[in-house]
């Protein structure tokens, strides 16, 4: 991914879980004191982040879903489409190998792929290997700032953090690219 074709636009996707339910995680509290995380009861609402980055650029596509499925992936896949169409580029986009990803497992995924033919590759990285893929560290930026240890009670709220943290990183695309390890994002100059 060092050095991608010219005429295509690379995206590194993924997704991820957005509850009520706080994911908890070690955090730095004064002794003596502890902090509280609610927990909502036993089937809090969920909602499905799906994002992908632009490789070169730092541009974020990204939809939410109900449901983890094919149709929401679709959904995503065809919005980087038109992103990259106004553009006047193919995509490239590199996903897990997830079955809601591949054609073989998926008659939409298949469909999307037929229809739009050469101007639409999709790219798999090594089965179990997170590390493999850019858009994870994106993730867990995103759950450090959003779900981690948060103590909303109404989720309209919660869904208001994760657009206000993509509102922000929307600002900072060389941000999003030094995050996520791509080789375009310009070095930062510290002075001393």
């Amino acid at each position: 991914m060092n050095h991608p074709p010219r005429g295509a636009d690379v995206y590194v996707e993924d997704e991820a879980e957005l509850s009520l339910f706080p994911t908890l995680k070690r955090c730095w509290m004064l002794r003596g004191h502890q902090r509280k995380v609610r927990a909502p009861g036993e089937r809090p609402p969920k909602r499905q982040e799906y994002g992908a980055t632009d490789w070169r650029t730092g541009a974020i596509v990204r939809i939410r879903a109900e449901k983890r499925d094919a149709q929401a992936f679709c959904r995503l896949v065809e919005k980087c489409m038109h992103r990259s169409a106004q553009r006047k580029r193919r995509v490239i986009l590199v996903a897990d190998g997830a079955r809601i990803h591949k054609p073989e497992k998926s008659k939409r995924v298949a469909e999307l792929q037929q229809r739009y033919g050469r101007r639409l590759r999709l790219r798999y990285t090594p089965t179990y290997s997170p590390e493999c893929m850019p858009m994870e560290k994106l993730w867990k930026d995103w759950r450090d700032q959003v779900t981690h240890n948060h103590d909303r009670d109404a989720f309209g709220l919660l869904l208001a953090d994760s657009d206000r943290y993509f509102r922000r990183r929307k600002r900072d695309p060389q941000g999003v690219l030094r995050t996520i390890g791509s080789p375009f994002a310009r070095r930062q100059k510290f002075e001393t």
